[in-house]
């Protein structure tokens, strides 16, 4: 069988399932430290007392997962992560589940009386979105108004309507009734009727060493004998749990060539990529972790992160010492004052004493003596004798107790000298008081500068670092309205790679009625697409089609399923390369404009150039123009787009425009002349 060429690009509600236990291994009765909002990436740092730090990554429409990148914080954070930081931050994580086998993950917040609920919704375009202790919508990423429920805010909560049935529900014996009635293909059918995704699906096949392009009326004995044998292989296997998270790798390691690109992120080995070598890791989160990637702008510069730790520390230390300094001299400040004023208070019997000494001194006696006679003094009962607690003769002090308090005193001064000596002191501990306060106001000076200067380094214009490209950048892209990526090809070559490597058995295959067009391939994880995403796909296939050239305003396109599409001609005829014999009926879809909205997404240091229908380009960015077919050379236009986006985007973000090399523009407009117009 045939393995499966194209790259995965999001988590599936089976993927979800087993990573779930990891999750609540390390999240359930953690506290969310803080949250971080990376453009689309969610992350909630998390800490487990005696269980250390971890970091959750959620990105709607994709993934979720632990994550050991420490992704560089953004200067502002958006209004979204500001209001889960307000209700979630320093909270305890209650339960993490997911809903039914679907693609929502449901994370309360909270303690037994109050919990609020961050809904993670990894299907389509994906959203966000926390709901109060009633289950009202409280804020979300997204709010629209959907045929089956509404994203609005204060309205009560609703899950998207089950879809399929119970995977885990079917044995051998319902298994039939699950094929009934098909017309489709087995990819398709299990993956509308079972409500697990395709590659799933297509694994199944493989463990049934079945064709995933068989058509269910096609069907005989052996085969649904094979396909429920499949099926049970594969449940078993689910059941079973993550047990060899692996990477899939393109080809095999070479020292002398780049670094094979990835395929798919697994839970185990799949029997679809039997023939392909695969990078096996500890946890399945890792695996995907490592799948995903960061982008280099994206991370801390560890070096600067490092720098400032050390040099916060540093002048940390020095704010202590200054704070700790400060304290001893308030202290001495209070004691030398006080020892002045209870001095003065003593006045008559220190006098008597001082003079008592200084005389025995004149005298010739000896310091000896002259302690012997003041102990003779206390035992008197001599008020002034009985004040000495100490005599230093060697410094010429003497230590007296004044109501309790030790206080010092020159033998050499007078009272008033003493007085004074001790005020002078406090005033002068007093001014070093201030003087300590005013260096640590300069020393969080130096600190908030440091902040800054790491923070926000002098603007240079510098190069723009190679962009780490997603797989399906090679050829034209979009991702339409209701969230399917849109791909086609540039040239025979590219289409032909198209069709035969990267459209599966649940994909929509597209093409503009008319000579000179690309092949247009809508990829289906799961639900069939709706008329939106048809139509925009139809005018993404005649935009780029020979209708531009010849200045046409309008054109017809058509859409069939994957299995009507052949590389091989009838016999005794002839197939160019790059071709295809399309069989059965075509369903066209009439008069869609031939009109382009080129715009640019933001990333922290990206801006990525984008094109396609109107339609879908311009809610996904507020930075677009339209062009449609008209004189202007194509070099020209490319000035006049990046000139206008430059004027669009915030001005601190312009120079991300500037850096887009002008081949990449080229690449999102399609072939000859055009014009800028203006929107309606």
């Amino acid at each position: 069988m045939a393995r499966r060429n194209e790259m995965k690009d999001s988590m599936s509600n089976i993927d979800i399932r087993l990573i779930l236990p990891e999750l609540r291994e390390v999240g359930e009765g953690s506290f969310i430290k803080n949250v971080y909002q990376y453009g689309d990436i969610f992350v909630l740092k998390l800490y487990k007392s005696g269980g250390g730090n971890y970091q959750l990554l959620i990105e709607p429409g994709r993934r979720i997962h632990l994550t050991e990148y420490s992704r560089k914080a953004p200067r502002q954070p958006p209004h979204l992560c500001m209001v889960l930081r307000k209700y979630l931050r320093e909270k305890r994580i209650i339960s993490i589940k997911q809903h039914d086998l679907d693609r929502i993950v449901i994370i309360e917040v909270g303690d037994d009386t109050e919990s609020y609920k961050l809904v993670a919704e990894l299907f389509g375009s994906g959203n966000i979105l926390l709901l109060d202790p009633k289950d009202t919508i409280f804020t979300a990423m997204h709010y629209k108004r959907m045929r089956d429920r509404n994203i609005v805010p204060k309205e009560l909560f609703e899950f998207p309507p089950l879809r399929g049935e119970d995977l885990f529900g079917i044995d051998s014996e319902s298994f039939g009734s699950v094929l009934a009635d098909s017309k489709a293909n087995i990819v398709r059918t299990l993956a509308s009727r079972l409500n697990i995704d395709s590659l799933s699906c297509e694994e199944i096949c493989a463990l049934s060493s079945v064709s995933p392009k068989v058509m269910i009326p096609d069907i005989d004995n052996q085969t649904l004998s094979d396909l429920k044998r499949g099926l049970t292989e594969f449940i078993t296997r689910l059941k079973a749990g993550v047990s060899i998270p692996n990477i899939v790798l393109e080809g095999e390691p070479s020292e002398e060539e780049e670094e094979p690109g990835y395929v798919a992120f697994l839970p185990f080995k799949f029997e679809l990529y039997r023939e392909l070598p695969t990078q096996t890791f500890d946890s399945f989160s890792q695996a995907i972790d490592q799948f995903f990637g960061v982008s280099e702008g994206e991370l801390e510069d560890e070096q600067a992160q490092e720098a400032l730790s050390e040099e916060q520390k540093r002048l940390q230390v020095i704010i202590d010492k200054q704070n700790e300094s400060i304290g001893g001299l308030v202290l001495k400040a209070e004691k030398m004052r006080l020892a002045g004023e209870l001095i003065y208070s003593y006045f008559t019997p220190i006098q008597e004493l001082l003079e008592t000494v200084t005389k025995a001194r004149a005298d010739g006696i000896a310091w000896d003596e002259i302690i012997q006679r003041i102990d003779e003094g206390k035992r008197r009962g001599i008020p002034s004798a009985t004040l000495v607690e100490r005599i230093m003769p060697s410094q010429g002090e003497m230590t007296v107790n004044l109501k309790g308090t030790a206080v010092s005193l020159d033998i050499r001064l007078t009272v008033q000298d003493n007085a004074s000596m001790a005020f002078d002191q406090a005033k002068k501990a007093e001014s070093r008081v201030s003087g300590a306060r005013m260096q640590i106001e300069k020393t969080k000076a130096k600190m908030e500068r440091l902040q800054v200067s790491i923070a926000e380094p002098e603007t240079k214009k510098v190069q723009a670092k190679p962009r780490k490209k997603r797989w399906y950048e090679k050829f034209r892209w979009f991702v339409s309205s209701e969230g399917y990526l849109i791909i086609g090809g540039r040239d025979a070559k590219s289409n032909e790679s198209l069709a035969k490597n990267q459209m599966s058995p649940n994909d929509v295959f597209l093409h503009a009625s008319i000579h000179g067009a690309p092949y247009i391939v809508i990829k289906v994880p799961d639900e069939p697409p709706g008329e939106k995403t048809l139509r925009e796909a139809a005018q993404f296939a005649v935009t780029f089609s020979r209708a531009w050239l010849d200045g046409l305003s309008s054109g017809d396109a058509f859409w069939v399923n994957p299995e009507q599409v052949s590389f091989t001609p009838p016999s005794g005829e002839y197939l160019p390369s790059g071709s295809v014999m399309l069989y059965g009926t075509k369903n066209y879809l009439r008069n869609v404009p031939v009109e382009l909205a080129v715009g640019v997404l933001l990333e922290e240091d990206y801006a990525i150039p984008i094109s396609g229908p109107p339609t879908a380009i311009e809610p996904q960015t507020n930075y677009s123009v339209r062009i449609e077919p008209g004189g202007t050379k194509k070099g020209q236009i490319v000035k006049e787009i990046l000139d206008h986006l430059k004027r669009l985007v915030p001005e601190e973000q312009a120079h991300l425009v500037s850096e887009i090399p002008q081949e990449d523009m080229m690449r999102v407009l399609p072939s000859g002349e055009g014009r800028i117009v203006d929107r309606p």
